[in-house]
């Protein structure tokens, strides 16, 4: 075994991150394929980066080992952007990436954070909070760092605070590079929020089925005409799109047979000009190759393409699916428990194939206090949900489902 390996399983057998002190600094090793990258003010940023929201998972920690091979890939192939937030992996994903990432020197790599707005309750709030994150992810300073998911929940606790003004004057002190947000409103929010300061960027929620579903099409356009650059989060749907619905699998393969679900997804995402990098939560390096195989052999999203992805949503949308991403928000403030986006995955599944008898199985696999039936409508999830989601109602729906399904067998 590897010395590093050696380390990191050491730590991960007492239950701690891993710890890499004494390992020095890892030079990076080009490989022959580098993925393309995208201009975004006076840099250049690799178009796919690795989004830490779905890091790698063992036993119900953080895979160490998985994460630091996946690192050294994406270094080794110029995918050299990590995003990161307060809350990612139950508070534990800046802890893992900044472990990981001090390996490198520091300019070998980008880091973006992000500013939890549910918790600022004063100004004093977002430093405080700030200093905090540059301590778990082991760095001086961050390259993009935003507010964090500003929605109709959070919209009041962004300005009141004046949130942008106390990360400006980090800004100023060399501790931000460039100052922007994370979304999750509607339109007419969005309008309000691009105007109101000089923004580096924002951070959207947009792939091709969400394009019309959620004005996913509006809110770029809206950061299009401002000429505010985007990132991309949630471009395969929380991998919604890389377990399509029967028929929409097979339309797929059928338009595009060179590409992977996957790939079709990403490489659609990248179509749109505006767009300087796309945050793709990858769980495992094998995902992680796939991914950066598609922007190391880059083909540029066609005409004929386009039309596919809006044949291929309007078959999903069909489907009668939910719309959730599975970003697990929910679960952070349900005081019950219940495993809100493995229940709509199920159900999601069910809709897609109609196998009543595997819905059946798979949900009664679930832990008997995680199930949609053990919801008491306190309502604090559906006020946590990016997507807006009446998540109650849907929990009954689902319910009655899992019955009706029982009921026919």
């Amino acid at each position: 075994m590897k010395r590093r390996d050696f380390i990191i399983n050491s730590a991960l057998a007492i239950g701690g991150t891993a710890l890499l002190a004494g390992c020095g600094k890892k030079e990076v090793k080009k490989a022959e394929k580098q993925v393309v990258r995208r201009k975004f003010h006076n840099l250049e940023i690799p178009l796919i980066a690795l989004g830490c929201m779905r890091l790698p998972m063992r036993d119900g920690k953080i895979d160490m080992v998985e994460l630091d091979k996946m690192v050294e890939y994406a270094m080794a192939h110029g995918a050299n952007y990590f995003d990161t937030a307060y809350m990612y992996v139950e508070g534990k994903s800046e802890n893992a990436i900044g472990e990981i990432l001090k390996q490198y020197p520091r300019e070998s790599f980008f880091l973006a954070d992000k500013c939890p707005a549910y918790l600022v309750e004063s100004p004093a709030d977002v430093r405080r909070l700030f200093e905090e994150q540059l301590k778990k992810c082991q760095v001086a300073y961050f390259d993009n760092y935003m507010v964090h998911n500003i929605n109709k929940n959070t919209i009041n606790n962004y300005r009141d605070n004046d949130m942008y003004g106390e990360i400006l004057k980090l800004k100023e002190e060399g501790k931000v590079k460039h100052l922007g947000f994370s979304f999750h409103g509607d339109p007419k929010m969005l309008r309000e929020v691009i105007k109101e300061h000089k923004w580096d960027f924002c951070q959207l929620q947009i792939n091709y089925l969400d394009w019309e579903v959620i004005n996913a099409k509006e809110l770029y356009e809206i950061a299009d005409e401002a000429k505010v650059p985007v990132i991309v989060m949630e471009p395969l749907r929380g991998g919604g799109l890389c377990n399509l619905p029967e028929k929409a699998a097979a339309k797929l393969k059928e338009a595009c047979p060179q590409d992977t679900q996957a790939s079709f997804g990403l490489r659609w995402v990248s179509s749109k000009d505006r767009v300087f990098t796309i945050l793709s939560g990858m769980s495992n390096l094998q995902q992680l190759k796939e991914n950066i195989d598609t922007f190391t052999d880059f083909r540029e999203f066609t005409e004929s393409e386009q039309k596919t992805a809006a044949e291929v949503a309007k078959i999903i949308q069909s489907q009668g699916a939910i719309n959730c991403t599975a970003c697990k928000y929910c679960m952070e403030v349900c005081p019950r428990g219940i495993n809100i986006p493995a229940i709509f995955g199920l159900y999601n599944v069910y809709k897609s194939n109609g196998n009543g008898f595997m819905f059946g199985v798979n949900y009664n696999a679930l832990k008997e206090e995680e199930r949609a039936d053990k919801c008491i409508n306190c309502r604090l999830c559906s006020k946590n949900c990016p997507q807006g989601l009446d998540i109650p109602d849907l929990l009954k729906k689902v319910d009655a489902t899992v019955k009706e399904v029982g009921d026919k067998k």
